[in-house]
């Protein structure tokens, strides 16, 4: 019996549910977190830098923790999908109050923020897991797989470029208040993940049940997994967080360069915009570029190229038009790194599961995935908010060599870090081949048994 290739109404939900809804508090926390700090909750920049740091290194900390729970805690009402809903009802509760100003002094209200940060990122970090997870359950073939990966990202875009148009007349309608405009975003995830859940009830309605075999399956662990995998979880790790390390540097530093380098403040949105809708082209050549050459040279190529156009900033992308020029370019090519790691991931856990015969570390390997991903923005964000507290960044006096500082923080970093990925990624290795063989064997069982 021949199994059934997901419905593109079920893929388009999937992205709907699990992205697009999600992308606005994304979006909204990587533009708006450390601004409010320095300049709503009027924290030193000092003081600003060490509250961010904390609070990104704790997102990173916190994602390895969810993957670790998803694994090992699982629910009747579905292994992953229960989680979606768990993390959900967390981040509709947290989220807005971790925007409320109390107006506490400094050291409190940043000791407030941490907490309140972790609290929600545990809760985000949960949903974020379980639903990559959901993958390799409701992917019958590779390319169920790559349609949910390009569904997420294209949503994702999407919401990208509706966030840079509306954020603004959102924000305005609801007074400029960041605690309702945290509600709002907050309440549009638990949505999702009300959706999420009854979604993938048909894929995950029970507990998985490990079935061993073979002689790996004698010691069923993480460990294992990291052994039969022959390094390429490692390899994966380490490139990816080299790749989204550019993302900090770009979110943190946006709103200053447009501010002080570009003097063009009005330009953030539609840089935002433009980049996002540069994405959705930079979705489909990626998927067209991994069909034609495959996922890791197109990582390798695009990571390369996306490090070569963050040099153009410091050398012609100084005023406003070469800069939203350079960012579409960015917007566009930067996207397949993305996009290309739930897929990555799913190999991963997927090859792991072949060799093993167990499927009991999915959700620590997506978890990986997410940490790669939080801990190359906490690098950047660390890295450009003790930057500019190291060059004396103060909001009343901006002085041309700090001006000079952004800049160089804004090209230089991203473009080292681009091209580092690509490096290490040379020595990534998984015969794609071999499971496409092991995903229709397992795909044409599973269509028997129901």
């Amino acid at each position: 019996m021949e199994s059934k290739k997901l419905k593109s109404s079920q893929v388009i939900l999937y992205g709907f549910f699990g992205m697009f809804l999600n992308t606005f508090y994304l979006m909204f926390l990587a533009y708006f977190r450390l601004f409010y700090l320095t300049n709503v909750l009027q924290l030193s920049t000092g003081i600003a830098a060490i509250v961010n740091t904390l609070s990104v290194w704790g997102n990173v900390v916190t994602m390895l923790l969810a993957g670790v729970l998803i694994d090992k805690i699982n629910f009747k009402s579905g292994k992953y999908r229960t989680w979606t809903l768990v993390g959900g009802i967390v981040m509709g509760i947290v989220f807005p109050l971790m925007f409320s100003n109390l107006h506490l002094p400094q050291a409190a209200a940043g000791v407030l923020f941490v907490v309140l940060f972790i609290i929600q990122s545990i809760g985000y970090n949960t949903l974020w897991v379980a639903e990559r997870s959901l993958v390799g359950p409701m992917s019958s073939c590779a390319e169920d797989a790559n349609n949910l990966a390009m569904s997420a990202q294209q949503a994702s875009t999407i919401a990208g470029v509706l966030f840079g148009l509306v954020n603004t007349p959102i924000m305005n309608a609801l007074n400029n208040s960041y605690t309702l405009t945290a509600l709002l975003y907050g309440l549009f995830i638990l949505g999702g993940t009300i959706g999420i859940f009854f979604l993938t009830r048909k894929y995950d309605n029970a507990p998985a049940k490990a079935v061993a075999k073979g002689p790996a399956a004698k010691k069923s662990s993480f460990g294992n997994t990291v052994k039969v995998t022959g390094g390429a979880l490692l390899v994966f790790f380490l490139a990816m967080v080299m790749n989204n390390c550019h993302l900090g540097f770009f979110m943190t530093l946006l709103a200053y360069f447009t501010q002080y380098v570009l003097k063009d403040p009005k330009i953030l949105s539609l840089s935002v915009t433009a980049g996002s809708i540069a994405g959705l082209v930079g979705a489909w050549l990626s998927k067209v570029m991994c069909s034609k050459i495959g996922k890791k040279k197109s990582f390798v190529y695009f990571s390369l190229l996306t490090g070569l156009l963050y040099l153009l900033i410091a050398w012609i992308g100084k005023t406003s038009i070469p800069f939203l020029i350079i960012r579409v370019a960015i917007g566009c090519f930067s996207v397949v790194g993305g996009m290309l790691i739930m897929l990555f991931a799913n190999d991963i856990a997927d090859y792991a599961e072949m060799k093993t015969g167990v499927d009991d570390s999915r959700a620590t390997i997506q978890s990986i995935a997410g940490t790669s991903i939080r801990f190359g923005t906490a690098l950047s964000t660390t890295i450009a908010s003790f930057g500019l507290a190291a060059v004396h960044y103060d909001a009343a006096n901006v002085t041309e060599p700090v001006i000079k500082a952004i800049t160089n923080l804004m090209a230089w970093g991203p473009a080292a870090v681009c091209v580092l990925s690509a490096v290490i990624f040379l020595a990534y290795k998984i015969d794609e081949s071999e499971l496409d063989k092991f995903r229709a064997e397992k795909a044409a069982k599973r269509a028997a048994q129901q």
